[in-house]
């Protein structure tokens, strides 16, 4: 091996040396402080929601209400395909340090899901716009982010790995603008326990598959991944048609 070639994999170890220092260091910052601010909007969000909807947005536990508000959730966070670019760019990171960033997303992922859940209402109050406009917009964006998905668009640029668990992981491909008009839709139809809830099982089921992310490309390989995540295409194609289909049953439009 000629000194040239030693002197690159020097550089090729030491940089991978400083990137796993930074993934240990910055993550576990990045990780608190989304936990505190989670801790924190969900405090206030309890407060809020008490006081403009009374105890019954926290007692009225529907079961069914939150399957189908996980499945939603999930079916349009997607994160199956977010696969390919999660290992693209932990790929060759060791098992503890994609664990921090898998970590660190979800708990991004949570924040997110609080924040639009929270100020959902206000901003449809602060643009007046009701919900059946919102619903029907944001039906004809899911239908549009579904076709995208069908044909294999990707929704990421080449980022910095050491921003990978905030942009493009967290935002836009987990929580992008589907998820959120989906969450203001939600927060405004459902009472807040079950989307909270529904909120929370979703944000784990994407913990659990990046978690295991090298698994099941190993189980199914890439083919399954992309089938799977064509799967998930349709049926959010189908969510965004009945949101779209609800609205137009509000105006009169359409008859049931």
């Amino acid at each position: 091996m000629s000194g040239g070639d030693k002197e690159h994999e020097g550089l090729v170890s030491s940089f991978e040396r400083q990137l796993s220092e930074w993934i240990a260091r910055k993550h576990g910052k990045v990780f608190r402080l989304a936990l505190l601010l989670a801790i924190i909007l969900l405090v206030f969000l309890t407060s809020f929601r008490f006081t403009v909807g009374g105890i019954k947005e926290w007692t009225q536990i529907d079961l069914a209400a939150i399957l189908n508000i996980t499945i939603q959730l999930f079916t349009i966070m997607n994160p199956i395909s977010t696969i390919p670019t999660f290992l693209v760019y932990t790929g060759k990171l060791k098992e503890r340090e994609r664990r921090k960033i898998t970590s660190t997303t979800t708990m991004i992922v949570i924040v997110l899901l609080l924040t639009f859940t929270l100020f959902g209402p206000l901003i449809l109050t602060a643009l007046n716009v009701s919900v059946t406009n919102f619903r029907f917009g944001g039906g004809i964006l899911l239908l549009i982010l579904a076709i995208d998905m069908l044909g294999g668009m990707s929704r990421s640029k080449t980022i910095d790995i050491k921003q990978v668990a905030v942009v493009p992981l967290a935002t836009p491909l987990l929580v992008g603008p589907g998820t959120m008009t989906t969450l203001i839709v939600l927060a405004n139809t459902y009472a807040i326990i079950n989307v909270l809830t529904g909120g929370l099982i979703a944000a784990l089921g994407v913990y659990f598959t990046l978690r295991f992310a090298p698994l099941l490309v190993s189980a199914v390989g890439n083919n399954g991944v992309q089938a799977a995540s064509r799967i998930m295409a349709v049926i959010l194609a189908a969510i965004a048609s009945q949101m779209i289909h609800s609205a137009l049953l509000d105006w009169g439009i359409a008859k049931t």
